[in-house]
């Protein structure tokens, strides 16, 4: 059966229980397809959900609720998996799939892994890899994108990310999750302590950070918007490199956890104290009137 008739059996049985389908019935004159019988073809989004839907209701409805979903999607099916059915897979798991979208090669959430040991791994030898075996039964050398953040063939990403630096883990559940894909490499010992000195390490950016904070908030009521539009700025560039040091812990990126992120944090703090402490000094000097210094 090719790709059109596929479609036609999808609008025909829309609604049906699966089971009808799956046993293959004949409905209308035609069979129905088999759940395991691949399309031929190009695919369209609604090809996939539609399908796809009717096999997992659930993993449709995680990519809905997902970074990735919404309306309209932010990334679709053909976006991860391309549109030839036969190398859904074998794209979906590679990095490639997820570096242009994610701002290109030099983008900070790419190049934190590309240059820690698993991205530099990774990039050495992922063309010996067989790239056809599901991420949880791979046992590739190293992990990429796929394999942390979509490692069981979930489809909400959002599970292992922690997109806010300065925020709570959402209870722990983005570091249980994260565990879990590290533990099936490394040892539960070595991974407590790395998730351990991961979270001291974001503490010490985030502390520098809240003291930027506090003293814009002081400012704020001897001086006026632009006049503090330079610490405001800084502060921005302060919250960037906080995030780099996210990425760095949650990469294991030395470059991103040091040359980009606490130094970086250290440099920003201090020209924002630079910046604030020659307003105050300009501020508390006598100011001579004009007639005087005549």
């Amino acid at each position: 059966m090719n790709h059109a008739a596929n479609h036609q059996v999808i609008r025909l049985t829309r609604g049906l229980p699966a089971t009808l389908l799956l046993c293959g019935i004949s409905l209308f004159g035609m069979m129905a397809v088999s759940a395991a019988e691949p399309p031929d073809g190009a695919l369209s989004e609604e090809a996939c959900r539609t399908c796809h839907a009717g096999r997992d209701e659930a993993l449709v409805d995680a990519w809905r609720e997902s970074a990735h979903g919404g309306t309209p999607a932010v990334a679709g099916c053909s976006a991860c998996h391309g549109s030839d059915h036969a190398h859904v897979g074998v794209r979906a798991r590679q990095d490639d799939a997820c570096i242009d979208c994610h701002g290109g090669p030099k983008a900070p959430v790419v190049h934190s892994y590309a240059t820690s040991k698993h991205g530099l791994i990774l990039r050495l030898e992922q063309s010996e890899w067989d790239w056809r075996r599901p991420l949880r039964d791979a046992a590739y050398r190293s992990p990429g994108c796929a394999y942390c953040h979509l490692h069981g063939g979930e489809h909400d990403v959002g599970r292992s990310v922690r997109s806010d630096p300065m925020g709570p883990d959402r209870g722990g559940t983005v570091a249980d999750y994260l565990r879990g894909v590290c533990q099936e490499c490394h040892a539960p010992r070595y991974v407590t302590r790395l998730f351990d000195n991961g979270e001291k390490m974001l503490e010490t950016g985030r502390m520098k950070v809240r003291e930027a904070r506090r003293l814009l908030e002081e400012a704020a009521h001897r001086y006026d918007a632009s006049t503090l539009a330079e610490g405001r700025a800084l502060l921005a560039t302060m919250q960037r490199h906080l995030r780099n040091v996210r990425l760095g812990v949650g990469h294991q990126s030395p470059d991103y956890q040091w040359w980009h992120g606490q130094p970086a944090l250290d440099g920003d703090l201090l020209r924002l104290k630079g910046m604030l402490g020659a307003l105050e000094r300009e501020r508390r000097l006598p100011r001579t009137p004009t007639a005087e210094r005549r």
